[in-house]
């Protein structure tokens, strides 16, 4: 009779089992080597052998602890989470998943692989759950049921990752092009004008002539009450 496989989900098995010699590294101690890494050279260039190398170790060697790089990035990613302190409850709704949203986007730009990551991943660790947890408590006593409240707080997340993607992006664009926000806007300003020349596209012209172009902790913030004014309106 063939023995019973291993969960297939790695935070389904332990990380020592208690017998043989304890292990030399903890997972954490690889998550964290990991993260580094992936923050230094971007997580296409990540490999099990870069972060054994890093260790002072063989490949072979971090494969005992984590058996391929997919369950290496669900370590990666719950590694992230690990130092993010969850805000001070005030009873106030608004005011604190305003601060643990705030929390979640400044985690996601210290780590501009992340948010990419996490939309892809099938489970959660851990210290996700921790934070997904006190989101859901916050939004709970609203007037919603339990599948609202996962689909406000889920919705709100993927604002979050999505607003904050655009602002990587943003960024990365800045250091390809090795030009600063006016300098970039000189460049196109000759485009610029030859699309509001055109007559073709009025709502863009006024754009161009009247909005206020804000920075991005500007744009979170009033997109950010944007969204909860919503979300006030239509609870019950």
């Amino acid at each position: 009779m063939s023995e019973p496989s291993a969960p297939w989900n790695i935070w389904m098995r332990p990380e020592w089992s208690g017998r043989g010699p304890k292990p030399s590294y903890s997972r954490e101690q690889i998550a964290e080597t990991a993260v580094r890494l992936a923050d230094a050279d971007g997580i296409e260039a990540l490999s099990m052998r870069k972060v054994a190398a890093e260790l002072g170790t063989g490949a072979m060697t971090i494969y005992r602890y984590v058996p391929n790089k997919e369950e290496l990035l669900e370590l990666m990613i719950d590694q992230c989470f690990t130092g993010a302190v969850l805000p001070e409850r005030t009873g106030d709704w608004r005011a604190d998943i305003s601060e643990l949203l705030r929390g979640h986007r400044a985690t996601l730009l210290s780590h501009p692989w992340l948010s990419r990551m996490t939309v892809s991943r099938s489970s959660a660790g851990p210290n996700m759950l921790r934070r997904m947890e006190f989101g859901m408590s916050i939004l709970d006593g609203l007037g919603l049921d339990t599948g609202q409240v996962l689909e406000t707080f889920l919705v709100l997340a993927a604002w979050v990752s999505g607003s904050t993607d655009a602002e990587l992006a943003e960024r990365e664009a800045r250091r390809r092009s090795g030009m600063d926000r006016d300098a970039a806007h000189a460049a196109i300003a000759p485009y610029v004008e030859q699309v509001v020349g055109s007559g073709a596209f009025p709502y863009f012209e006024r754009t161009v002539r009247e909005a206020r172009f804000r920075n991005p902790e500007e744009r979170f913030e009033s997109a950010l009450k944007l969204i909860l004014d919503g979300i006030e309106a239509n609870l019950p």
